[in-house]
């Protein structure tokens, strides 16, 4: 209402002193939703509705509803709010007419004025003083620059006083019931289950009572567990869109309690609740289905989604522990349970799990595949739940002395006790294979052809080697076989050490998002992936290798960091020169000191140079390198230009020869330069034809215009192509 002060109309929430803010927990949205929650609140602090506060008290989570013409409505769930709020004496969502009304007229109401939301009535017992009584309500309008709708109230209407005057009071059951109104289910709504066909009676009494329920402390006194149900953030379809119209709405919920004069008294409380429970996995993913049958026909089927890899006994596992979880939120003290799996958890009062057939437990296994095969937006069943994260993180494992070893273990125990597996197959593979091996000092070593010796190492030592090569203090982010090459170099072996590396690699986060084959996939789509780099742009594309095998490596390390190159440069440097090259075959450390760098897994993991070392011949032995390390150089010359030789045999086979003559007409690649920009993308890449002047006999080549006109410099036959007139 413009031109009313805001102290009359604004109106303030009220919060009790002794009541604690509650700060939920972050929701995951998906994308669509998440973009609808990014553009709605955009669209409101540009309108300045809502501004950014630093530090909040109160924290809760958006909630969006789906509107019939396809768009989100966002809401916001705040927990307890209601409880932490006195209840005002004036109903939503008109407390600030009403509070308007009440003050601008206080001292008219009850003597000469009644006023109800926006309607004022003004009364009077006599027909003289009338006129006195509309001039002192006009003045209090005038007073506080309130504006009436001069097409109401200016008459009566006769119609709807008679139907006043003539309507009879109600004399049966019936007829009340017809003045309440009724609602009776129709079509799709016969077939809802028990629980949503009570969430349905609760909306539509919230609907057409709603000044009541906006006035007053509603409760709803029933033994279903409508509260926990209609309060749980995963549901989903028309479930979510009840919850978020009866949030507004004050109301407490409280069991009936049995009857005293009822026999059997508390037996529903005491009523088993049936869960059926089934998991399945596939290649796109795995899924699980909860169906919890209570008393009173109450049926609620839960959908479960788990964005980990799962096996099928892990989907049964997690489905079993959701079902039991919505179980307890629902407050179900017995609980029976049929599964495909037998497991005991004694979480309840009492709890049975019994085996069913998968025929007999088809309802089950069919819903449970819903999860990883629906399409997004279907939504089947009342609540469906996203699981990012198994129930048990902490992996417990008991292992004996002979386990802590690994594949190590048949190998260990021949050569250190003579012992050998009772089957002939397998004692003759332990045979041969322990013939490479040997121990030293309590170490399993195995006899190598790059190395003497390479130290054994079990399933978590192998795992600290490989984090530290790829991405410690000396790691390169390099590929799997250089991975392999270095972990051998360094003098460690386990058996599945390349498809460990490459599986590690394939983790890797910053090798995903360098990696070739996602900058194809972003070309492919036409987006433009810029990485900011620590070489001049006018020596872009021209740098040495070193440098580019350098800056490539300072992506992956800093990752959006990129203003921390400095501090990070030394710590490339050095895993550059720790790591060995493919056109040397060598490190750049050893051709420069003679022997290869001690690298920080050998202080983790001792190695065998580490178990070996001797103080007084290592001076001796580092002198001996460096009086070698010319020899050394050489053969890793040699190498370079075999491999130079290579690469120049691999790119001649796939060059194919231009000739020119004098006199052929030509055209010309024209470069970003030359080109018209007025045409962007549609501007030629040829220019021309050009006629030939004279071959220079080394692949260049001299051009004229057509008109006699020399062209500068020469030009190279990749730049050429023939003119065919």
């Amino acid at each position: 209402m413009p031109g009313i002060s805001a102290d009359l109309i604004c109106h303030k929430l009220a919060i009790h002193k002794e009541a604690k803010p509650v700060a939920q927990r972050k929701r995951k949205v998906g994308g669509e939703r998440r973009e609808a929650i990014v553009a709605e609140t955009q669209k409101l602090l540009n309108a300045s509705f809502i501004r950014e506060v630093r530090y909040t008290t109160w924290l809760a989570n958006v909630v969006l509803v789906k509107k019939s013409s396809g768009k989100w409505r966002m809401c916001v769930d705040y927990t307890d709010l209601n409880k932490a709020c006195p209840k005002d004496s004036y109903p939503l969502p008109s407390i600030d007419r009403l509070r308007l009304m009440d003050k601008v007229f206080h001292q008219q109401i009850g003597r000469n004025m009644e006023v109800y939301v926006d309607d004022m009535v003004v009364k009077t017992t006599s027909a003289v003083d009338h006129a006195t009584d509309l001039a002192e309500v006009f003045a209090q309008l005038r007073k506080h620059n309130m504006r009436l709708n001069p097409e109401k109230g200016i008459e009566a209407n006769p119609e709807k006083c008679k139907a006043i005057i003539q309507m009879q009071s109600p004399q049966t059951v019936k007829e009340v019931q017809r003045l309440a109104g009724r609602r009776v289910l129709q079509d799709a709504e016969r077939r809802y289950q028990m629980i949503e066909k009570l969430a349905l009676a609760l909306i539509t009494a919230a609907r057409r009572l709603r000044p009541y329920f906006q006035s007053h402390q509603v409760v709803v006194k029933t033994d279903y567990p409508i509260k926990q149900i209609l309060r749980k953030p995963e549901l989903a379809g028309r479930m979510i869109a009840w919850s978020v119209e009866l949030f507004e709405f004050g109301i407490q919920y409280e069991s009936r309690g049995p009857l005293k004069a009822q026999c059997l008294a508390d037996f529903v409380a005491r009523q088993a609740w049936t869960l059926h429970v089934d998991g399945s996995s596939n290649s796109k993913g795995g899924g699980a289905c909860i169906i919890l049958e209570g008393p009173n026909q109450v049926a609620l089927e839960e959908s479960l989604k788990f964005e980990f890899k799962v096996t099928n006994n892990q989907a049964e596992y997690e489905a079993l522990l959701a079902g039991l979880r919505l179980a307890r939120d629902l407050g179900a003290r017995r609980v029976h349970c049929n599964s495909d799996s037998k497991l005991m958890i004694l979480t309840f009062d009492e709890f049975t799990i019994k085996h069913v057939p998968r025929e007999q437990n088809a309802r089950a296994d069919l819903l449970s595949k819903l999860a990883n095969t629906k399409r997004p937006g279907q939504h089947r069943t009342i609540i469906q739940e996203t699981l990012h994260s198994p129930s048990l993180d902490e992996k417990i494992v008991s292992l004996s002395d002979n386990e802590d070893l690994g594949w190590m273990t048949s190998i260990w125990r021949y050569l250190k006790e003579g012992v050998l597996p009772e089957d002939k197959n397998e004692a003759r593979k332990v045979r041969m294979r322990s013939a490479k091996f040997v121990i030293i000092g309590d170490e399993l070593f195995k006899r190598g052809i790059s190395s003497p010796l390479l130290k054994c190492l079990t399933a978590s030592q192998a795992a600290y080697v490989i984090r530290e090569i790829h991405q410690g203090i000396c790691g390169m982010h390099s590929g799997a076989r250089l991975m392999a090459a270095r972990v051998l170099r360094a003098g460690y072996y386990w058996p599945t050490l390349k498809s460990d590396c490459q599986s590690h690699l394939q983790k890797c986060k910053e090798c995903q998002q360098f990696a070739q084959e996602f900058e194809e996939f972003l070309n492919e789509l036409g987006v433009k992936h810029l990485s900011t780099s620590v070489e001049h742009p006018q020596t872009n594309g021209q740098a040495e290798a070193a440098n580019k095998v350098i800056l490539k490596e300072l992506k992956k390390w800093l990752g959006s960091a990129k203003g921390q190159w400095p501090e990070e440069l030394p710590s490339i440097l050095w895993a550059y020169h720790c790591t060995p090259q493919s056109t040397t075959q060598e490190t750049p450390y050893r051709l420069t000191y003679g022997t290869d760098a001690m690298i920080p897994i050998e202080v983790g993991q001792i190695s065998h140079r580490r178990q070996t070392f001797n103080g007084e011949q290592n001076a001796q032995e580092l002198t001996t390198d460096l009086d070698l390390v010319d020899e050394l150089r050489e053969e890793a010359q040699i190498h370079e230009e075999a491999c130079k030789l290579r690469a120049s045999r691999r790119y001649n086979t796939r060059v194919k020869p231009r000739a020119f003559r004098a006199g052929d007409l030509v055209w010309r690649l024209l470069g970003e330069a030359r080109k018209d920009t007025s045409d962007g993308k549609l501007a030629p890449t040829w220019g021309g034809p050009f006629r030939v002047t004279k071959d220079l006999n080394n692949g260049a080549y001299r051009l004229e215009e057509l008109n006699g006109k020399p062209i500068p410099r020469t030009w190279n036959a990749t730049h050429l192509k023939i003119y065919f007139s």
